[in-house]
């Protein structure tokens, strides 16, 4: 059985930060960081598509969240601000926008948010297990812990310690064997559906579509909660004569079928900003947010009284500027 110093439980941008981190406090230490994702950095993913760059997660950081998270970088990437044009926003009031200004400024990377996970990624490569899930964690027979691994064939791997990074259903789940109620309280968890949906097109059929983009008011009922226009708030997003919109649906459901989910957002970017481009790229990405109820809460509130209760076993420390 391998057995390892450390096992950080999630390969997001906060359980790669804090291996990294303990690495170089302790570089003797065994560190291995497992995740059931076969990428690191959670939903922080960039994708490529038709010439366009789609940031299928956040689209932007704050230099108060990067600058802590980069500094423990031997190769870190370069921080690439917004364009000049992108300080100011929109709020939608029904009829009309009103100038929004952007507080804090937005920053990425020169080829998208994933930049900064891929450069985790090649600090950490030796130490990430990606694509196996934790499905089990027990108490070892002589001290420490005993992680299981799902998978064709699953693997038991033995830790002196536990470092948990990620959600609080995610972490009640495998921690049955501490605490054996946990896993039916989680399983009683409940999502959001969500969806990202871009439009491009020619920029010069596009000239109303300047700024950061566009906010609803919160008396404003509408299936569609922001617009942001990726090519005028960062470069290299599209090739120089191309406009790329991100929108999101927060819909309490979403339709099956992807045409209808794109119709419901073009109507909703149309009425709010007056366009008429015709958007020859469209791209849908689905996603789930978990519902903040009492099912969240109380997992969050036991596995903390489990990280306090038992020796070994820890939350990674939130990220800065979180």
């Amino acid at each position: 059985m391998d057995t390892f110093d450390v096992i950080v439980v999630g390969a997001g941008l906060r359980g790669l930060h804090h291996a990294l981190r303990t690495r170089t406090d302790k570089p003797e230490a065994r560190i291995l960081v497992v995740d059931a994702q076969p990428w690191p950095g959670n939903d922080i993913r960039t994708q490529r598509s038709n010439g366009f760059t789609c940031e299928l997660g956040p689209f932007a950081f704050t230099s108060e969240e990067l600058v802590p998270l980069l500094e423990l970088l031997s190769k870190p990437p370069r921080i690439l601000a917004s364009n000049e044009e992108a300080k100011t926003g929109w709020l939608f009031d029904g009829e009309k926008l009103r100038p929004l200004r952007v507080e804090p400024e937005p920053c990425s990377f020169p080829t998208g948010c994933e930049d900064m996970v891929q450069a985790y990624r090649r600090e950490l490569d030796p130490c990430l297990r990606l694509g196996r899930a934790v499905t089990a964690v027990q108490p070892a027979e002589h001290g420490g812990f005993v992680l299981t691994l799902g998978g064709e064939v699953p693997t038991d791997l033995k830790t002196n310690a536990i470092v948990l990074a990620t959600s609080p259903t995610s972490s009640a789940r495998i921690l049955g064997g501490l605490e054996p109620e946990l896993p039916h309280i989680a399983e009683q968890e409940q999502r959001e559906q969500r969806a990202f949906v871009w439009f491009g097109c020619l920029s010069k059929d596009a000239p109303e579509l300047h700024g950061y983009g566009v906010l609803p008011h919160k008396q404003i009922d509408s299936p569609m909660s922001e617009a942001i226009f990726c090519t005028q708030v960062f470069a290299h997003r599209a090739m120089p004569d191309r406009c790329l919109v991100r929108t999101e649906l927060t819909m309490a459901e979403l339709p099956d079928d992807d045409a209808e989910v794109t119709r419901i957002a073009e109507e909703e970017l149309r009425r709010w900003t007056g366009t008429k481009a015709p958007f020859g790229f469209t791209k849908v990405h689905r996603f789930t947010t978990p519902s903040h109820d009492g099912c969240q809460v109380e997992c969050r509130t036991r596995v903390e009284e489990i990280a306090q209760r038992v020796p070994g076993i820890s939350l990674a420390p939130q990220l800065p500027g979180s």
